[in-house]
C-alpha cells in the first residue's frame, strides 16, 4: 500500500555475503571515503525541504521518501592490500527513515555506506594488530629457542 504514497515503507531488506575492496590507505584516501564523499554531495543535494517545494512549485514530483524498519548486512567480506580478512560480524541498522519525513534513497545509501566503511575500517584495524601480535609472539618464539639452544650449549 505504501507504493502509492509519499513514503514507501520497506520492512526489512537483507544483503548476503557482499564483497568490500579498500583501495587505499584506511587512515588516508582511499576508495570507501571517496565514495561516501560522493553520496553526501548527492544527499545534500536531493534531501533538503526547499528542494522539494522547488519541485513541487514546478510540477515535478518531489524525491521519493522512504522508511526501512531493518537492515541486515550478513557475511561481508573485505579485501585489502590483496588479503581477504576474516568476515565482518553482521551490520544492522533500524528504524531509518521513521516518523513523517522519511529518508531520501540517498540518505539511505549514505547511512548504510557509513556503517559498511566503519566496519571495514575497524575489520583492517583488527587485522593489522593481530599481525603485530603474531610477529611479537614470533619473536618471543625465536628468542626462547635461541637461549634454550645456547644453555644447551653451555651445559655442554
Amino acid at each position: 500500500m505504501s507504493l502509492l504514497s509519499d513514503k514507501i515503507v520497506v520492512k526489512s531488506i537483507k544483503v548476503e555475503a557482499p564483497e568490500i575492496t579498500l583501495e587505499g590507505n584506511p587512515l588516508g584516501a582511499n576508495n570507501l571515503k571517496k565514495i561516501l564523499d560522493n553520496v553526501n554531495t548527492t544527499a545534500k543535494g536531493s534531501d533538503s525541504l526547499a528542494t522539494n517545494q522547488t519541485a513541487r512549485a514546478a510540477g515535478n514530483k518531489p524525491s521519493t521518501k522512504l522508511e526501512v524498519d531493518y537492515f541486515l548486512i550478513t557475511g561481508a567480506k573485505v579485501h585489502f592490500n590483496g588479503v581477504t580478512l576474516p568476515t565482518l560480524p553482521d551490520i544492522e541498522l533500524r528504524d531509518l527513515g521513521k516518523g513523517p519525513e522519511g529518508i531520501t534513497p540517498a540518505d539511505l545509501t549514505k547511512a548504510v555506506l557509513a556503517k559498511v566503511t566503519d566496519e571495514t575500517f575497524k575489520a583492517v584495524a583488527e587485522a593489522a594488530a593481530n599481525i603485530g601480535k603474531s610477529a611479537e609472539n614470533l619473536g618471543k618464539e625465536g628468542v626462547n629457542k635461541i637461549t634454550t639452544g645456547i644453555g644447551g650449549l653451555l651445559k655442554k
